[in-house]
């Protein structure tokens, strides 16, 4: 059976919080283009969440709900691929080039929106994407975030299509303690996670992993 590698996007491959910078690109691009609408969206949902009236997955399903048409639209999508690969962690993609060379699947596993975490992946020649889905691609009142357990189960079916099994997994972020935990034989590679993070991995991760400070 095939291995694969399975790497977080947001502060681990990406040196950036990707939905942070869609939602300042959405906003700006929606001004020039005179759909205020979109842009009193984006500031009324973020507001409300930093008066943590909602939730963060909740503000993220209602802004991708009102903004993915918009971004959606090719030329504008790939223009924010492309300024996002700014912030490419090169250090950490050489982590991944000697397992690309060994037959593993790359993985980009990510609670990032899989409708820009895909051109990303395929930007990167990553072989595969795990992200989060669109409002208007899952059942109403089914949709949920790809992260924790919910991430490990989507990497499972995604891996399980394509015949392979887990053996390495990269991330900056305590979120992904449920992948680690999951990843009970293979390399788990902890990058540049802050003291919170590295606390929290450290107390709640029941198997082996090692840091790496790019």
């Amino acid at each position: 059976m095939r291995k694969a590698l399975a790497i977080d996007l947001d502060g681990t491959l990406l040196s950036t919080n990707t939905f942070r910078d869609y939602l300042s690109y959405c906003g700006s691009a929606a001004l020039h283009n005179f759909q205020f609408d979109i842009c009193f969206s984006i500031l009324w949902w973020v507001m409300l969440r930093k008066l943590r009236f909602v939730s963060h997955s909740r503000m993220k399903q209602a802004l991708l709900d009102r903004t993915a048409a918009f971004m959606t639209q090719k030329s504008r999508l790939d223009h924010f691929v492309e300024k996002e690969m700014t912030y490419l962690n090169v250090q950490v993609r050489q982590i991944m080039e000697p397992y690309r060379n060994r037959g593993h699947l790359l993985v980009l596993a990510t609670a990032a929106p899989a409708f820009y975490a895909h051109p990303i992946s395929e930007f990167l020649n990553m072989d595969l994407c795990c992200g989060t889905l669109l409002p208007s691609e899952v059942v109403i009142g089914q949709w949920q975030e790809n992260v924790g357990q919910q991430k490990v189960e989507a990497l499972k079916r995604l891996l399980q299509v394509h015949k392979a099994e887990l053996d390495v997994v990269i991330t900056d972020h305590s979120d992904d303690l449920p992948l680690l935990n999951f990843n009970t034989t293979g390399r788990n590679i902890v990058v540049g996670a802050n003291p919170k993070a590295l606390a929290a991995i450290q107390k709640g991760c029941k198997t082996e992993w090692e840091t790496f400070n790019s």
